[in-house]
């Protein structure tokens, strides 16, 4: 078999209810990966589940923020490509083997990054208002490839949103090297570290499958940066790096409100 040429770094903070179901997700996958948990955190909880998943867990002593978090598990990570494993999310278990096929056929991939679903409290759905602005953006980026190298064209796909969704993305260890994601960002700190990335040589490669299940719920970090405006300042702010300013704060509201604007839509209807 070899060793795994992919990692699972699962971003674990505090108690999620949801973290056990996305460890067997992991553990389910067709290739395998190593696993391991990454966290500021630590706790028995977190040591229970560890030690029944036969998972080692890196304690990131800094505790200097979701940045500092990230930036850890990605560089503790000793195998060429790794995924930072969001806690709440389920992993389809082709995810791994598609990713990996895709990165040998386009061999110079510094990220590949797949299609996925949203699971909402309990409702599954493949299809919303995001979601379909997202793909339309990809559709239009990729058309009739899964490859996308020109640094033009990667920037031109981020300049509307950012359609990549962060917990699918496989990153490329040995062509990207180092990384640090930015401490100025909370919430688009993936759509940043994309920006960044985005004027490297290499690929962004797509895998046009739905291999993840993203989940949304109230206690996500994404849905309370919504509930607390935080996060649109920061869509205004990378914005800025496309537009002229009166045009960015258009689109930052328009794309608040395309995004997890549709959890407090969706809860204000199954409330009424």
């Amino acid at each position: 078999m070899g060793e795994p040429r992919h990692s699972f770094a699962i971003l674990a903070y505090k108690e999620s209810p949801y973290l056990e179901e996305c460890i067997i997700s992991l553990k389910k996958q067709t290739v395998a990966s190593d696993i391991f948990m990454a966290t500021s955190t630590p706790s028995s909880f977190l040591d229970n589940l560890a030690e029944k998943y036969g998972i080692p867990v890196m304690i990131n002593r800094s505790g200097n923020g979701i940045a500092s978090d990230w930036s850890f598990a990605y560089n503790h990570a000793s195998t060429p490509y790794v995924t930072l494993a969001h806690q709440d999310d389920i992993y389809l278990p082709e995810y791994t083997e598609q990713c990996l096929l895709a990165a040998d056929q386009y061999g110079d991939g510094l990220l590949l990054f797949t299609d996925y679903s949203e699971l909402m409290d309990s409702t599954m759905r493949s299809v919303s208002l995001n979601l379909t602005v997202k793909r339309a953006i990809l559709f239009l980026s990729y058309l009739n490839r899964q490859n996308i190298g020109a640094v033009p064209k990667k920037k031109r796909m981020l300049a509307f949103g950012n359609p990549i969704c962060c917990p699918s993305v496989m990153f490329h260890r040995e062509k990207i090297g180092h990384f640090q994601f930015s401490p100025d960002f909370s919430y688009n700190l993936d759509w940043e570290a994309w920006l960044r990335l985005s004027q490297r040589q290499g690929d962004f490669i797509y895998v046009k499958k739905r291999l993840m299940i993203h989940r949304i719920h109230g206690g996500s970090a994404l849905v309370k940066g919504t509930l607390s405006e935080s996060r649109r300042g920061e869509d205004e702010a990378l914005f800025r790096r496309f537009w002229p300013a009166p045009f960015a704060r258009i689109l930052s509201g328009i794309y608040s409100f395309l995004s997890y604007g549709s959890y407090l839509r969706e809860k204000g209807k199954r409330s009424s």
